[in-house]
């Protein structure tokens, strides 16, 4: 059976622009549109009338796409979606792309054919432009903690930045002066704006950043193992880590276990993302905490917002981090 896709491959167009042109939408130059109906026209291609992008009635469902259902902070935030969603009696339609860019087109692509109301999405892409070919203009999208380049859109995200200078002025409050830090994902909007935030946090302390500390983590729990082995193995490794969110937190945690040493009398360790893990994981992790409830149930706000056609600009919610000190960094 042809598909949306086939009739876009056949036409040279994204599945997007035969969707404006099956609904006979604006955006369209006239050689394209004519372009794309002989394509149609010689397939004899019938339009699902159930799929999102050939209807213009509502589904009453948001699609989610996340990029790592295991991270706790994303199980939360969805939390946050589904709560706000269904108090207006919304359904909410979950995707996990385990940071993959095939999977998050692929989901992409399913949105295209079996219409959602609206899209929140965590992307796991740098730059913007599989969203922008994939997705019709019409369908309201919300960015969530990362912002790809290329794409304006409404986004809610963290203050990253400030996050990473909070930590690195409360280290070295305690007097650290060597601060490793684990990165996150290359090329995601989030671990950019951490490490920025630490590199300038570093130079205001008067702290010139030694390559030789920053290692990448990735976001991912091996990541943030890996990390930590690196560092400690340096000839004069760090009196305390940094890392990129919890779950580096937590692979960092094993690697120093695994090298026998102790956390904080060894080394101090903090991390981005305040959740049980981070509460509840001996010592208590000392983190810049995260509102991730409210920052799912504000971006399902916005989109429900923008499909009621309440607002034309695109928009950006911020949230403010706060420093929740524990146990798992000491004075030096």
């Amino acid at each position: 059976m042809t598909s949306i896709y086939d009739i876009a491959k056949m036409a040279g167009v994204s599945a997007a622009t035969v969707s404006r042109v099956i609904n006979d939408e604006r955006y369209v130059s006239p050689e394209t549109r004519e372009k794309v109906q002989k394509v149609l026209r010689k397939t004899g291609f019938v339009p699902n009338a159930n799929a999102s992008s050939l209807t213009k009635k509502r589904t009453n469902t948001i699609a989610v796409v996340v990029p790592d259902i295991t991270n706790p902070f994303f199980t939360e935030i969805i939390r946050g979606i589904e709560e706000q969603a269904s108090a207006q009696k919304i359904a909410v339609i979950l995707f996990n792309t385990d940071e993959d860019m095939d999977k998050e087109r692929g989901a992409l692509r399913f949105l295209m054919e079996k219409r959602a109301d609206a899209l929140i999405i965590a992307s796991t892409a740098s730059f913007a432009k599989h969203i922008t070919s994939h997705l019709s203009a019409e369908i309201p999208l919300v960015l969530l903690d990362r912002q790809p380049k290329g794409l304006k859109a409404d986004l809610v995200r963290s203050d990253d930045h400030r996050g990473a200078q909070m930590l690195v002025d409360y280290l070295v409050a305690l007097g650290h002066r060597e601060i490793g830090f684990i990165k996150g994902k290359d090329g995601i909007s989030t671990a950019r704006l951490r490490l920025e935030g630490y590199l300038q946090a570093l130079e205001k302390h008067g702290l010139g950043p030694d390559e030789k500390l920053i290692v990448s983590g990735d976001f991912k729990q091996e990541g943030g193992r890996e990390g930590m082995l690196k560092l400690l193995a340096l000839a004069c490794p760090p009196t305390c880590v940094i890392t990129s969110n919890n779950l580096e937190a937590l692979g960092a945690l094993a690697a120093i276990r695994q090298m026998g040493l102790s956390i904080p009398e060894d080394i101090s360790l903090v991390c981005f993302d305040d959740l049980e893990l981070a509460s509840q994981v001996y010592p208590f992790l000392t983190v810049v905490a995260q509102p991730v409830r409210t920052m799912g149930a504000v971006a399902a706000q916005l989109a429900l917002e923008r499909l009621d056609g309440n607002v034309q600009k695109p928009r950006e919610v911020v949230m403010q981090m706060t420093l929740l000190e524990r146990k798992s960094a000491r004075r030096v």
